[in-house]
Protein backbone atom coordinates (compact mmCIF):
# COMPACT_ATOMS: atom_id res chain seq x y z
CA UNK A 1 0.00 0.00 0.00
CA UNK A 2 0.99 3.46 -0.63
CA UNK A 3 2.25 5.56 2.59
CA UNK A 4 -0.31 7.86 3.91
CA UNK A 5 -0.25 11.32 1.87
CA UNK A 6 -2.17 13.75 3.43
CA UNK A 7 -2.74 17.82 2.75
CA UNK A 8 -3.46 20.00 5.84
CA UNK A 9 -5.86 18.40 8.33
CA UNK A 10 -8.63 20.92 10.44
CA UNK A 11 -11.42 18.32 11.39
CA UNK A 12 -13.35 18.84 14.14
CA UNK A 13 -12.19 15.89 16.47
CA UNK A 14 -8.47 16.35 16.08
CA UNK A 15 -6.85 13.03 16.92
CA UNK A 16 -3.32 13.68 15.47
CA UNK A 17 -1.97 16.91 17.00
CA UNK A 18 1.85 16.69 18.58
CA UNK A 19 0.44 19.55 20.20
CA UNK A 20 1.88 18.32 23.77
CA UNK A 21 4.49 17.86 25.07
CA UNK A 22 5.66 15.25 28.43
CA UNK A 23 4.83 15.11 31.97
CA UNK A 24 7.96 16.47 32.85
CA UNK A 25 8.61 20.73 33.33
CA UNK A 26 8.34 21.49 29.64
CA UNK A 27 5.73 23.67 28.99
CA UNK A 28 2.71 21.60 27.48
CA UNK A 29 0.92 22.97 24.65
CA UNK A 30 -2.39 22.27 25.59
CA UNK A 31 -4.66 23.56 28.64
CA UNK A 32 -7.24 22.49 30.59
CA UNK A 33 -9.93 23.88 32.59
CA UNK A 34 -13.30 23.33 33.99
CA UNK A 35 -16.24 24.14 32.46
CA UNK A 36 -19.67 25.74 33.75
CA UNK A 37 -21.75 22.96 32.44
CA UNK A 38 -25.08 25.47 32.83
CA UNK A 39 -23.68 27.73 29.97
CA UNK A 40 -24.29 24.90 27.49
CA UNK A 41 -27.92 22.90 26.29
CA UNK A 42 -28.37 19.40 28.22
CA UNK A 43 -26.40 16.64 26.54
CA UNK A 44 -29.23 14.17 27.23
CA UNK A 45 -26.92 11.67 28.42
CA UNK A 46 -28.03 8.31 29.43
CA UNK A 47 -25.68 8.12 32.11
CA UNK A 48 -25.25 11.19 35.56
CA UNK A 49 -22.05 13.53 33.82
CA UNK A 50 -19.66 14.66 37.29
CA UNK A 51 -18.38 17.35 35.24
CA UNK A 52 -17.48 18.93 31.76
CA UNK A 53 -13.97 19.93 30.82
CA UNK A 54 -12.62 21.85 27.88
CA UNK A 55 -9.14 21.26 26.13
CA UNK A 56 -7.49 24.01 24.17
CA UNK A 57 -4.60 22.69 22.26
CA UNK A 58 -2.33 24.64 20.10
CA UNK A 59 -1.49 23.48 16.54
CA UNK A 60 2.12 24.08 15.10
CA UNK A 61 0.96 26.77 13.25
CA UNK A 62 -0.70 28.27 16.28
CA UNK A 63 -3.85 27.96 15.81
CA UNK A 64 -6.20 26.89 18.86
CA UNK A 65 -8.90 23.98 19.05
CA UNK A 66 -10.83 22.99 21.74
CA UNK A 67 -12.40 19.79 22.42
CA UNK A 68 -14.97 19.10 25.67
CA UNK A 69 -14.39 15.97 27.35
CA UNK A 70 -17.02 14.54 29.91
CA UNK A 71 -16.20 12.90 32.75
CA UNK A 72 -19.36 10.46 34.16
CA UNK A 73 -20.22 7.76 36.20
CA UNK A 74 -21.43 4.11 35.68
CA UNK A 75 -21.55 1.56 38.72
CA UNK A 76 -19.88 4.53 40.48
CA UNK A 77 -17.01 3.75 38.30
CA UNK A 78 -15.54 7.12 36.17
CA UNK A 79 -16.04 7.35 32.40
CA UNK A 80 -15.00 9.79 30.31
CA UNK A 81 -15.81 10.56 26.37
CA UNK A 82 -15.36 13.28 24.23
CA UNK A 83 -18.78 15.29 23.41
CA UNK A 84 -19.79 18.47 21.29
CA UNK A 85 -21.81 20.59 23.98
CA UNK A 86 -23.37 23.50 21.86
CA UNK A 87 -24.06 26.60 23.94
CA UNK A 88 -26.95 27.84 25.45
CA UNK A 89 -28.09 30.99 23.04
CA UNK A 90 -27.73 33.68 25.59
CA UNK A 91 -24.05 32.67 25.78
CA UNK A 92 -22.97 32.03 22.26
CA UNK A 93 -21.87 35.28 21.66
CA UNK A 94 -19.64 35.67 24.60
CA UNK A 95 -18.35 32.50 24.17
CA UNK A 96 -17.18 33.65 20.55
CA UNK A 97 -18.17 30.09 19.19
CA UNK A 98 -20.08 30.51 16.37
CA UNK A 99 -18.56 27.86 13.69
CA UNK A 100 -18.23 25.38 16.93
CA UNK A 101 -21.80 25.94 17.86
CA UNK A 102 -22.21 24.90 14.44
CA UNK A 103 -19.89 21.96 14.10
CA UNK A 104 -20.76 20.87 17.33
CA UNK A 105 -25.07 21.27 17.18
CA UNK A 106 -24.40 19.00 13.60
CA UNK A 107 -22.92 15.85 15.69
CA UNK A 108 -24.98 16.26 19.11
CA UNK A 109 -28.18 16.32 16.65
CA UNK A 110 -26.75 13.18 14.78
CA UNK A 111 -25.56 11.76 17.44
CA UNK A 112 -28.66 11.79 19.34
CA UNK A 113 -30.62 10.36 16.32
CA UNK A 114 -28.40 6.88 17.06
CA UNK A 115 -28.68 7.25 20.70
CA UNK A 116 -33.00 6.78 20.31
CA UNK A 117 -32.62 4.08 17.60
CA UNK A 118 -30.05 2.28 20.41
CA UNK A 119 -31.93 2.51 23.17
CA UNK A 120 -34.99 1.83 21.29
CA UNK A 121 -33.86 -1.46 19.44
CA UNK A 122 -30.95 -2.66 21.01
CA UNK A 123 -30.58 -5.01 23.58
CA UNK A 124 -28.98 -4.23 27.49
CA UNK A 125 -26.64 -7.88 26.01
CA UNK A 126 -25.55 -5.97 22.52
CA UNK A 127 -22.23 -5.15 22.18
CA UNK A 128 -21.03 -2.27 19.73
CA UNK A 129 -17.71 -2.26 18.10
CA UNK A 130 -16.04 0.84 16.94
CA UNK A 131 -13.44 3.34 17.42
CA UNK A 132 -12.59 4.01 21.18
CA UNK A 133 -14.13 7.68 20.82
CA UNK A 134 -17.70 6.85 19.56
CA UNK A 135 -17.22 3.87 22.07
CA UNK A 136 -16.82 6.18 25.32
CA UNK A 137 -19.32 8.51 23.52
CA UNK A 138 -22.29 5.80 22.82
CA UNK A 139 -21.70 4.31 26.01
CA UNK A 140 -22.84 7.80 27.72
CA UNK A 141 -25.52 8.22 25.79
CA UNK A 142 -26.70 5.46 25.85
CA UNK A 143 -25.39 3.13 28.76
CA UNK A 144 -24.90 0.12 25.95
CA UNK A 145 -20.89 -1.78 25.90
CA UNK A 146 -19.26 -0.61 23.39
CA UNK A 147 -15.72 -1.39 22.46
CA UNK A 148 -12.24 -0.66 22.37
CA UNK A 149 -13.19 1.80 25.73
CA UNK A 150 -9.87 3.56 25.82
CA UNK A 151 -7.11 4.51 23.25
CA UNK A 152 -4.31 2.77 22.60
CA UNK A 153 -0.67 3.73 23.70
CA UNK A 154 0.67 2.49 20.46
CA UNK A 155 -1.00 4.60 18.46
CA UNK A 156 0.68 7.57 19.23
CA UNK A 157 4.37 8.17 17.95
CA UNK A 158 5.86 10.59 20.69
CA UNK A 159 5.46 11.78 24.67
CA UNK A 160 3.53 14.81 23.23
CA UNK A 161 0.77 13.00 22.05
CA UNK A 162 0.55 10.40 24.80
CA UNK A 163 0.53 13.22 27.43
CA UNK A 164 -2.70 14.33 25.74
CA UNK A 165 -4.51 11.44 24.55
CA UNK A 166 -3.75 9.56 28.28
CA UNK A 167 -5.99 12.54 29.97
CA UNK A 168 -8.57 13.32 26.78
CA UNK A 169 -9.13 8.79 27.22
CA UNK A 170 -8.73 8.15 30.46
CA UNK A 171 -5.95 6.06 30.56
CA UNK A 172 -4.72 3.79 27.55
CA UNK A 173 -5.82 0.81 27.42
CA UNK A 174 -4.10 -3.10 28.12
CA UNK A 175 -5.78 -4.84 25.60
CA UNK A 176 -5.64 -5.58 22.30
CA UNK A 177 -9.34 -4.45 20.59
CA UNK A 178 -8.09 -1.34 18.89
CA UNK A 179 -5.08 -2.97 17.04
CA UNK A 180 -8.04 -5.61 16.06
CA UNK A 181 -10.72 -3.83 14.99
CA UNK A 182 -7.87 -1.25 12.91
CA UNK A 183 -6.52 -4.27 11.42
CA UNK A 184 -10.15 -5.30 10.47
CA UNK A 185 -10.57 -1.87 9.17
CA UNK A 186 -8.15 -2.18 6.42
CA UNK A 187 -9.09 -6.12 5.58
CA UNK A 188 -11.34 -6.56 2.84
CA UNK A 189 -14.46 -5.89 3.82
CA UNK A 190 -15.58 -9.55 3.05
CA UNK A 191 -13.58 -11.18 5.70
CA UNK A 192 -14.85 -8.02 8.18
CA UNK A 193 -17.09 -11.11 10.36
CA UNK A 194 -14.13 -13.76 11.08
CA UNK A 195 -11.70 -10.69 11.09
CA UNK A 196 -13.33 -8.95 14.28
CA UNK A 197 -14.77 -12.25 16.07
CA UNK A 198 -12.12 -11.99 18.90
CA UNK A 199 -14.35 -9.01 19.74
CA UNK A 200 -18.00 -10.36 19.83
CA UNK A 201 -19.84 -11.36 22.70
CA UNK A 202 -21.80 -14.11 22.67
CA UNK A 203 -24.79 -12.71 25.01
CA UNK A 204 -26.20 -10.53 22.62
CA UNK A 205 -25.74 -9.15 18.82
CA UNK A 206 -22.85 -7.58 17.51
CA UNK A 207 -22.53 -4.16 15.73
CA UNK A 208 -20.25 -1.91 13.88
CA UNK A 209 -20.67 1.59 14.45
CA UNK A 210 -18.83 3.77 11.86
CA UNK A 211 -18.05 7.80 11.77
CA UNK A 212 -17.43 9.92 8.88
CA UNK A 213 -14.75 11.59 11.89
CA UNK A 214 -12.86 7.96 12.14
CA UNK A 215 -10.86 9.46 9.06
CA UNK A 216 -9.11 11.70 12.00
CA UNK A 217 -7.61 8.49 13.04
CA UNK A 218 -6.29 6.82 10.02
CA UNK A 219 -2.22 8.02 11.14
CA UNK A 220 -3.49 6.12 14.07
CA UNK A 221 -4.70 2.97 12.37
CA UNK A 222 -1.51 2.99 10.16
CA UNK A 223 0.95 3.09 13.60
CA UNK A 224 -1.15 0.70 14.86
CA UNK A 225 -1.36 -2.21 11.82
CA UNK A 226 2.02 -0.78 10.62
CA UNK A 227 0.79 0.24 6.99
CA UNK A 228 0.30 2.97 5.18
CA UNK A 229 -3.47 4.18 4.19
CA UNK A 230 -3.61 4.79 0.14
CA UNK A 231 -5.75 8.11 1.50
CA UNK A 232 -5.70 11.74 0.58
CA UNK A 233 -7.56 14.90 1.85
CA UNK A 234 -8.39 18.15 0.60
CA UNK A 235 -10.20 20.74 1.22
CA UNK A 236 -12.68 22.85 -1.04
CA UNK A 237 -14.33 26.39 -0.54
CA UNK A 238 -17.92 26.33 -0.16
CA UNK A 239 -18.44 29.50 -1.61
CA UNK A 240 -18.83 28.63 -5.29
CA UNK A 241 -22.30 26.58 -6.23
CA UNK A 242 -22.92 23.15 -5.14
CA UNK A 243 -22.56 21.41 -8.89
CA UNK A 244 -18.97 23.39 -9.65
CA UNK A 245 -17.85 21.94 -6.23
CA UNK A 246 -18.79 18.76 -6.55
CA UNK A 247 -17.21 18.69 -10.38
CA UNK A 248 -14.14 19.80 -8.75
CA UNK A 249 -14.18 17.23 -6.42
CA UNK A 250 -14.67 14.37 -9.05
CA UNK A 251 -12.28 15.93 -11.19
CA UNK A 252 -9.67 16.02 -7.76
CA UNK A 253 -10.56 12.33 -7.23
CA UNK A 254 -9.75 11.08 -10.45
CA UNK A 255 -6.64 13.21 -11.04
CA UNK A 256 -3.35 11.34 -10.56
CA UNK A 257 -3.64 8.50 -8.73
CA UNK A 258 -6.74 9.14 -7.88
CA UNK A 259 -9.36 5.81 -8.37
CA UNK A 260 -12.46 8.19 -8.44
CA UNK A 261 -13.75 7.24 -5.25
CA UNK A 262 -14.58 9.74 -2.91
CA UNK A 263 -16.74 10.96 0.40
CA UNK A 264 -17.45 14.26 1.73
CA UNK A 265 -17.32 15.70 5.38
CA UNK A 266 -18.78 18.92 6.23
CA UNK A 267 -16.39 21.26 8.01
CA UNK A 268 -18.39 24.60 8.08
CA UNK A 269 -20.15 26.94 6.35
CA UNK A 270 -17.07 28.02 4.07
CA UNK A 271 -15.57 24.62 3.67
CA UNK A 272 -15.92 20.92 3.53
CA UNK A 273 -13.47 17.99 3.08
CA UNK A 274 -13.14 15.68 0.60
CA UNK A 275 -11.17 12.01 0.53
CA UNK A 276 -10.49 10.15 -2.27
CA UNK A 277 -8.63 6.34 -2.54
CA UNK A 278 -5.32 6.27 -4.41
CA UNK A 279 -5.37 2.26 -4.48
CA UNK A 280 -7.88 0.09 -6.65
CA UNK A 281 -7.47 -2.69 -4.09
CA UNK A 282 -8.47 -0.35 -1.07
CA UNK A 283 -12.13 0.34 -2.23
CA UNK A 284 -12.95 -3.40 -0.75
CA UNK A 285 -11.67 -2.64 2.45
CA UNK A 286 -13.88 -2.40 5.44
CA UNK A 287 -13.16 1.05 6.35
CA UNK A 288 -13.67 2.17 2.66
CA UNK A 289 -17.05 0.49 2.18
CA UNK A 290 -18.67 1.02 5.64
CA UNK A 291 -17.77 4.95 5.37
CA UNK A 292 -19.73 6.94 2.58
CA UNK A 293 -17.36 7.03 -0.53
CA UNK A 294 -18.95 6.88 -3.45
CA UNK A 295 -18.08 3.30 -4.20
CA UNK A 296 -19.20 2.16 -0.95
CA UNK A 297 -22.90 2.75 -2.71
CA UNK A 298 -22.16 -0.38 -5.02
CA UNK A 299 -21.53 -2.53 -2.14
CA UNK A 300 -24.06 -5.60 -0.66
CA UNK A 301 -22.81 -7.20 2.23
CA UNK A 302 -23.86 -11.26 2.99
CA UNK A 303 -22.68 -10.70 6.66
CA UNK A 304 -23.25 -6.73 7.70
CA UNK A 305 -26.67 -5.19 7.53
CA UNK A 306 -26.96 -1.88 7.60
CA UNK A 307 -29.71 -0.34 10.41
CA UNK A 308 -28.93 3.10 11.05
CA UNK A 309 -27.89 5.70 9.07
CA UNK A 310 -27.93 9.69 9.74
CA UNK A 311 -29.15 12.11 7.15
CA UNK A 312 -26.41 14.07 4.98
CA UNK A 313 -23.85 11.90 3.73
CA UNK A 314 -24.16 9.21 5.88
CA UNK A 315 -22.09 11.00 9.09
CA UNK A 316 -22.93 7.78 11.28
CA UNK A 317 -23.54 4.10 10.16
CA UNK A 318 -24.61 1.24 11.96
CA UNK A 319 -23.61 -2.34 10.67
CA UNK A 320 -25.01 -5.65 12.45
CA UNK A 321 -23.27 -8.97 12.04
CA UNK A 322 -25.48 -11.09 10.75
CA UNK A 323 -24.92 -14.80 12.54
Amino acid sequence: MSLLRLFPILVALIVNLSACSSEDNKPQNFSKSAVDVSKYQDINSHLPIEALERFVIKGSDDQELEMFVAEYLDDNEKHRAIVYPVPRQENEEKMNSGDIRKQHQYRHEKWQFLSAAVKKHAKDSDRFITYWDNAQRLHLLTGRTAIPEQPSEKAYADAEEKVLWRKVGGGFSQEDQLRIFAQCLIGKAADAKSCLRPLYTDAGDNYILMSADDLAHIQEISRLTGEGLPLETRLFSTDSDLHGQIRQVREWAREGEGTGSYMLQPIDEHFVRAWRIIDPAFEDSLLASLLPFTTAAEKEFTDLKLVFQSDWGGYLSLYQVVN
